[in-house]
């Protein structure tokens, strides 16, 4: 069954369609990865920009390269700029960040599909999971720079001195090069290793318990097709358990990350090594530090990428 004529003017591949495409897809034709690229990128800016996504993603990393509490944070974030200091590190970084992580995972998580499409070893579940997997990979590697430098600005304190949103525009703008100049061009990378291997166990997670979710969710029933809003739910769930999973890894991204830790190399195993002289309790402590923040956006994350994308899409081009 060749894809319809739409999805083939999107660059959907020849020859596509297959028994494991068309279970993972509830049956229809495999999705484009450019348009799929296109929506990911405006569904992210949307959430981030308008959504609270940034603000929550700002609380979480204050929250995990500090000790102070999330309501002393936002006091500080709001201080001296009011609302805007929520969206400090967005412009030019944050903004760039969202196009790009939802963009390239999109893209990444559809064309990895196509590319499976031939598999006769997983099954239409694992399959899924683990192009969700390959997606978060790709994009992680694409983001670390500008994850590094958006991360750099919100956890540098001259940003929270009183400025007008096009100063901080401007000031934000400016650390890339003072990262490149002062600590080398490499800096950049700082932690992809680390962070695009984050990404491939974060969004192996997410896709992983959303898929468990939803098989709970259809009981005995498994060919029983949920509703658009009971997936919403499935996603959302299945984003907590993953948040749940793998926040030590996103506070070890956030430390190695830290403009207080600009030019130095961070011994992550030191750390918590350390940590553990100190005790369990103090350990876990830190390795969860900013979970409520991360649960809430990994949550709304997971439902926008595994449903709601796959929904525009739908109503758009099917």
């Amino acid at each position: 069954m060749a894809p319809p004529a739409a999805a083939a003017r999107l660059g959907a591949p020849a020859g596509a369609w297959s028994p494991v495409l068309a279970a993972s897809s509830g049956g229809k034709e495999p999705e484009s990865p450019l348009a799929k690229l296109i929506i990911g990128g405006g569904v992210t800016v949307f959430f981030e920009a308008f959504a609270g996504g940034h603000f929550l993603e700002f609380l979480k990393i204050a929250k995990q390269t500090s000790d102070e509490s999330y309501t002393t944070i936002a006091r500080r974030i709001t201080a001296e700029k009011g609302l805007v200091g929520t969206l400090d590190g967005f412009m030019p970084w944050g903004f760039l960040q969202c196009c790009v992580k939802g963009a390239v995972f999109s893209f990444g998580q559809a064309q990895a599909m196509s590319m499976l499409h031939d598999n006769t070893v997983l099954g239409p579940q694992m399959t899924m999971v683990l192009t969700g997997g390959i997606g978060g990979f790709i994009q992680g590697i694409v983001m670390s720079p500008l994850l590094l430098l958006k991360t750099r600005v919100m956890t540098d304190s001259a940003f929270r001195k009183s400025s007008s949103a096009w100063a901080s525009t401007v000031a934000s703008t400016q650390i890339g090069m003072r990262v490149i100049n002062q600590e080398g061009a490499m800096a950049l990378c700082k932690g992809m290793g680390v962070f695009a291997s984050k990404r491939f166990l974060d969004w192996t997670t997410r896709f992983g318990f959303v898929e468990i979710v939803q098989t709970a969710v259809k009981g005995r029933d498994t060919k029983a097709k949920l509703s658009t809003p009971t997936k919403l739910m499935c996603a959302l769930a299945g984003g907590c358990l993953s948040a749940l999973a793998t926040i030590p890894v996103d506070v070890t991204v956030a430390m190695i990350q830290d403009a207080n830790k600009a030019g130095q190399k961070v011994d992550v195993i030191e750390i918590y090594r350390a940590k553990l002289k100190e005790g369990l309790g103090s350990t876990v402590r830190m390795a969860t530090r900013g979970l409520a923040a991360r649960v809430a956006h990994v949550a709304m994350t997971t439902m926008l990428m595994k449903t709601v994308t796959s929904f525009v899409y739908d109503k758009v081009y099917r």
